[in-house]
């Protein structure tokens, strides 16, 4: 993709609601670029057969509020970098989540060779939690890694500027544009951070944070690092997003034990019970020969739920729970919804996005309590289906 066709690309992106169209690709595949699939009618758009006709006339109505042109003058006045997803700069380990950012918008300098560990948890830590991730962010500096966080207060602040303090490198990925400063009191941070390292985002400039924004912001800390740390988390935190996302892209996912009477502590001690790494020393995660190197030990299968398992020669087995209606009448709309649309069989999200119609924020945190009761996984390909 040239220079100026990844601005078509990037107002595709903008356009298109939520995390876009996973079928963005195959698209520009066979319309020959992102420009000839922007200035498409709604006929070469349909007879792709990869586009639900809502879909089509949502994205033609919405295309001229993002102008390639002006979104390529904002990023150029602002000193904003526009990397796609054909760019040689785009990272490699973004790539091989399921559904990745088709442009990242950057602000300072993102490190393209070296590992990468995320640091994540709760906005509203303990005590104990800021000083485990200022412990584990400055060990990660000990061994040269990059910390990708999420530029959030608590935990995520803690951990940039843990890593500035040891003079070391930290990528922060935004729900907002990386031109905005969320929250507020991290403006001196941020600037802390752009001397080394890069603020990222797959939100244009001028977008402020909203909620939704949040765990779609999660994926790409997980694509670009190569496990994750939760420091502190609940068991409805979104640093649980990004640690099952983690497991579904086959990261690995290290927990933080904490006190059994503070309610951060249960996202984690529920993660270490589903497979998660207890991790209570950074060696842990390296191991000492003549200098640091990473130990990287991915897993093969995503984590299975053991809230209802049984034993049988050594192995844990998954165990389906006896369904009744009053577990269903548990669920939300929404939930109930995506349940009914699993009994058609095994769905990536970008298939749930469009058959319910609802958000990324929203259909996240609905399959996280699926996940959590017992009644939805994933499988190989990081695809959900019913237990």
């Amino acid at each position: 993709v040239n220079f100026v066709d990844k601005f078509y690309l990037a107002a595709i992106a903008a356009t298109v609601p939520g995390l876009g169209k996973a079928h963005i690709f195959e698209a520009v595949a066979k319309l020959g670029s992102a420009k000839a699939v922007y200035n498409a009618t709604f006929e070469q758009l349909q007879s792709l057969n990869i586009f639900e006709d809502r879909a089509i006339n949502s994205f033609i109505d919405g295309r001229s509020k993002n102008n390639p042109d002006l979104l390529k003058k904002v990023c150029e006045q602002k000193g904003i970098q526009v990397i796609s997803y054909y760019d040689e700069e785009y990272p490699a380990s973004l790539k091989e989540i399921h559904i990745p950012p088709l442009v990242l918008y950057v602000m300072g300098n993102l490190p393209k060779d070296g590992y990468h560990i995320g640091i994540v948890g709760a906005r509203r830590a303990t005590p104990y939690g800021l000083k485990a991730a200022k412990y584990f962010a400055q060990a990660m500096v000990a061994g040269n890694v990059v910390v990708v966080s999420g530029g959030a207060a608590g935990i995520d602040s803690t951990a940039h500027a843990a890593t500035l303090e040891a003079d070391g490198v930290t990528i922060a990925v935004l729900g907002c544009g990386v031109d905005v400063v969320y929250p507020s009191e991290n403006k001196a941070l941020f600037q802390g951070i752009l001397k080394k390292g890069a603020l990222v985002s797959e939100y244009p400039p001028g977008t402020h944070a909203q909620p939704r924004f949040f765990p779609a912001r999660n994926r790409i800390i997980v694509g670009l690092s190569r496990g994750v740390i939760v420091c502190e988390a609940t068991v409805k935190s979104g640093a649980l997003i990004t640690a099952r996302c983690a497991v579904d892209e086959h990261r690995e996912v290290y927990c933080v034990p904490g006190n059994v009477f503070e309610d951060t502590s249960t996202g984690c001690h529920e993660m270490i019970k589903q497979g998660a790494q207890l991790i209570d020393d950074a060696r842990q995660i390296f191991f000492d020969r003549d200098e640091y190197y990473l130990k990287f030990e991915r897993n093969t299968e995503p984590a299975q739920q053991t809230l209802f398992a049984d034993k049988k020669d050594g192995q844990t087995l998954s165990v389906k729970k006896p369904m009744n209606n009053l577990v269903l009448d548990k669920l939300s709309p929404l939930g109930q919804k995506l349940y009914t649309l699993l009994g058609q069989g095994t769905m990536g999200l970008d298939d749930l996005i469009e058959k319910s119609g609802a958000g990324f924020a929203e259909i996240s945190m609905e399959l996280l309590d699926l996940q959590v009761m017992g009644l939805v996984d994933t499988d190989q390909t990081q695809k959900y289906f019913r237990l």
